[in-house]
């Protein structure tokens, strides 16, 4: 019993660290950029990890103190389902942020009609689920943990599938998917991430509580994914933030043709003297300029000169 006990804080200590570097890394990219779906990844980092010490460790504390009072296994399963069923607003925030974040750094909006039915049709799931339980009308097995475990797994493996979508469509800002370092390479990986841990929960007690501490240990590891990723690629592009012209165009996929007609424009040129320097017509000037506009995710010549003296630091 008592190594079982110390087993359980080392694995609680080491998820305490993750849920705080987690939180930590996704403040310090909203500090950093200030953007808003920046704000929406630090939100969806503390809804997250609030379900996670809420609905896991609070159910372990709970089947700690249970072990030794005089309850029935009846009262015992119904316990360890009504914990995490409580906590489960907290994942259905975490979720809708997750799916506004990925939605937004690929240029799209959650529709209003989206919004509006996503957290009543979760809430309402998991209270019909509890009022079932209660009722007898759904039967919960001897292994209560494991039946609430598969659930939430099943649904967040659902959530990250939809997750997925927007990476796979056509982007409509390039600019600030670039800014995320978020690809497809790297979404797979955080895809990737999330069925290991779902794998893993789906069978944590099959050895007792050693297997328990490590499938909580890689939950928590795994969920780290998405804030890492992205501090990563912040950090890189920092440390080369005075990046040549020709590493701008490459980072933002920039031609050769629009980085001629760059240059003219941060040079102060209209779109006719542009046209004129560069013998094409005014209409390919302008077809050229919102391609531009969409790769570098900028919104007017102004912003786009701004960029360019930020990344290269040329005046």
């Amino acid at each position: 019993m008592l190594i079982k006990i110390i087993a359980y804080i080392i694995t609680f200590i080491i998820s305490a660290g993750i849920s705080a570097m987690g939180i930590m890394l996704a403040y310090q990219l909203y500090q950093q950029n200030r953007k808003p779906v920046f704000t929406t990844l630090l939100y969806q980092q503390i809804f997250l990890f609030s379900f996670l010490f809420y609905g896991v460790w609070g159910n372990i504390s709970l089947r700690l103190v249970i072990a030794d009072l005089n309850i029935s296994d009846a009262i015992s399963a119904k316990l360890s389902v009504f914990i995490p069923i409580i906590g489960i607003p907290f994942m259905v925030v975490s979720w809708f942020m997750l799916l506004k974040f990925a939605n937004n750094i690929n240029g799209r909006r959650l529709t209003k009609s989206f919004i509006f039915s996503f957290f009543p049709t979760f809430v309402v799931l998991a209270f019909a689920l509890f009022f079932l339980i209660q009722k007898g009308h759904v039967v919960v097995p001897q292994n209560a943990d494991l039946f609430v475990v598969r659930i939430l797994v099943l649904l967040n493996l659902v959530v990250y599938l939809f997750f997925l979508l927007p990476f796979f469509r056509k982007t409509k800002d390039v600019g600030l998917l670039k800014e995320t370092g978020m690809n497809k390479k790297q979404v797979l990986i955080i895809f990737a991430g999330t069925v290991l841990y779902s794998g893993v929960m789906f069978f944590f007690n099959q050895f007792g509580y050693i297997s328990t501490c490590i499938a909580l240990i890689i939950l928590f590891a795994c969920n780290l994914l998405l804030p890492a990723i992205i501090r990563l690629k912040n950090q890189t592009i920092s440390e080369n933030e005075n990046m040549d012209f020709q590493s701008f165009c490459t980072f933002y996929e920039i031609s050769k043709r629009e980085a001629e007609i760059i240059l003219e424009i941060c040079s102060g040129k209209s779109n006719k003297a542009i046209a004129d320097e560069l013998f094409i017509t005014i209409q390919t000037v302008k077809d050229h300029n919102h391609r531009i506009f969409t790769k570098t995710g900028v919104k007017s010549r102004v912003q786009l000169a701004n960029l360019v003296r930020e990344k290269t630091g040329e005046n």
